[in-house]
């Protein structure tokens, strides 16, 4: 039990933006598929798509209660429940589980709407646990949810939104490692993460209002889990065209950064600043355009964007890193008192929670900043401007780096030149960061095997490609871990 309650506490940090989208957003108003929305409905649909949650509430407050209503009623409960990032206000909120399941008790609706309803309120308690420490609570919360939903669609197989709860935790447990399977086996549950993405794709070809939500789940889970960033784009943007709300935009804009393309998620940002209301009612708005300024180079503007974030932003996910990139922007800068002032910002407040706070963390306590020049080629690359970064990479004379400055060298080398698509020199580069590593916990070498694993797949060479993969496990405690463990893990499994 010990074992799979720490797999689950890890597995549920993917971070604010899959938690905000996978369990909000794409669960919106499925709970009344078999019908289309009343204009009451539809006003408070586009109060909260459009992240305007108090005029959603308001809204609801005067329709009446259908599977519809109370099922955006409960989504709104939990995604407040789940920006209240202070423990005491978590507590506060604990009891409105128990509440909105005896409220949905006194409804007459129809057996699977009930259903479908309890079990994503025991899904929503149950994250909210996992994040805020009650990990054994959370473990029931999460079998319950997965009992209720599989019972609903075996009882009621043309039911479409439990096949959206129950693709949601095939996912959850498909990302277990393969040796940890026969705990789920010994509950009863089945994890496996192409089920699950067939069971999203169903509701999204239904061509229903369910369908906004369960494709953009499915572009989300292909950028963040599945080593399939051009896909999840490809998704992404098809539902951008066809969708004008704020959360689209933030979920679109969040899919570009991640595949290196912060160039068209700056246009994205800047399109949806000229079209709802100032300030942006979601703050990570701010944070995103941030990021793209930060890679794009333009220092200033990066550090008024964070700033401008830390100001809006209500709750403590994303504070260490913002203070962190806020210093670096002054370190590349040449402005080393500024940098000191916010890495001290950026040590005594927010929490190392999701993996860019962890990140940030770790740099912090391990006190080691890599030099002006790498830290711009890092920035460039991540956005996709590989023209700048290439710019200053052939400038550097790596005589003059300290050793862990000419690991990471090499890494940002390997890094620039496979987004480039010089894979030859990508893998040289990822050799050598691997042949230079003293730490085990830096992220360089695991991350580079786990591309060399990707590349050989590429190449038919699976042998190889399973090789660099398992190479992945001599290495603990370094930043992205979960990630790379879990992108290892989506690889492996499709080798078999």
């Amino acid at each position: 039990m010990a074992i799979y309650i720490d797999i689950l506490k890890k597995k549920a940090n993917l971070g604010i933006r899959l938690f905000l989208f996978l369990l909000t957003l794409i669960s919106f108003s499925k709970a009344g598929a078999q019908s289309p929305p009343n204009s009451d409905f539809q006003t408070a649909y586009h109060h909260y798509l459009n992240f305007q949650l108090d005029s959603c509430q308001e809204v609801l407050e005067h329709i009446p209660k259908n599977p519809q209503s109370f099922y955006l009623e409960v989504l709104l409960a939990s995604t407040k429940a789940f920006l209240k990032d202070d423990e005491a206000l978590f507590k506060a909120s604990k009891p409105q589980e128990d509440q909105l399941l005896k409220k949905l008790k006194s409804f007459q609706f129809s057996e699977p709407n009930k259903k479908f309803i309890e079990s994503e309120i025991k899904l929503y308690w149950a994250i909210l646990k996992l994040k805020n420490g009650e990990e054994l609570a959370a473990f029931w919360s999460l079998k319950q949810a997965y009992n209720i939903a599989k019972d609903n669609i075996r009882a009621h197989p043309d039911f479409l939104p439990s096949y959206k709860t129950m693709g949601i935790l095939h996912i959850l447990y498909g990302v277990f490692p393969d040796k940890y399977q026969w705990i789920l086996s010994m509950f009863g549950i089945d994890g496996d993460v192409h089920t699950g993405l067939k069971e999203l794709e169903k509701v999204y070809q239904s061509h229903d209002f369910l369908s906004l939500e369960s494709g953009l789940a499915i572009s989300l889970m292909q950028a963040y889990l599945l080593n399939a960033p051009k896909e999840g784009v490809e998704k992404a943007q098809k539902i951008h065209k066809q969708n004008s709300y704020l959360l689209v935009d933030y979920a679109y804009a969040s899919i570009l950064i991640k595949n290196g393309q912060s160039k068209w998620a700056f246009d994205v940002i800047q399109h949806a600043e000229q079209n709802y209301s100032q300030p942006f009612s979601i703050a990570q708005m701010y944070y995103l355009k941030a990021e793209t300024l930060l890679q794009k180079g333009q220092y200033d503007n990066a550090i008024a964007s964070y700033q401008r974030f830390l100001s809006a932003l209500a709750g403590k996910q994303l504070v260490k890193d913002s203070y962190y990139k806020i210093g670096i922007c002054h370190w590349i800068n040449g402005e080393s008192d500024q940098t000191t002032k916010y890495f001290e910002l950026a040590r005594n407040n927010g929490q190392a929670k999701n993996e860019a706070d962890k990140n940030a963390d770790h740099e912090l306590k391990f006190n080691h900043l890599a030099s002006r020049q790498l830290c711009e080629i890092r920035y460039a690359t991540d956005g996709g401007y590989y023209e700048n970064a290439l710019k200053i990479h052939e400038i550097i004379d790596v005589s003059d780096l300290n050793k862990q400055d000419e690991c990471e060298y090499f890494y940002r080398s390997a890094r620039l030149f496979h987004k480039t698509l010089d894979i030859q020199n990508a893998i040289k580069y990822y050799q050598k960061t691997m042949d230079c590593q003293l730490e085990k916990d830096w992220y360089f070498a695991p991350n580079s095997a786990l591309q060399l694993g990707l590349i050989s797949i590429k190449q038919q060479n699976l042998q190889e490609a399973k090789r660099y993969l398992s190479m992945i496990d001599e290495y603990d405690n370094y930043p992205y871990e979960n990630s790379i463990r879990q992108k290892a893990k989506t690889a492996l499994d499709d080798l078999d």
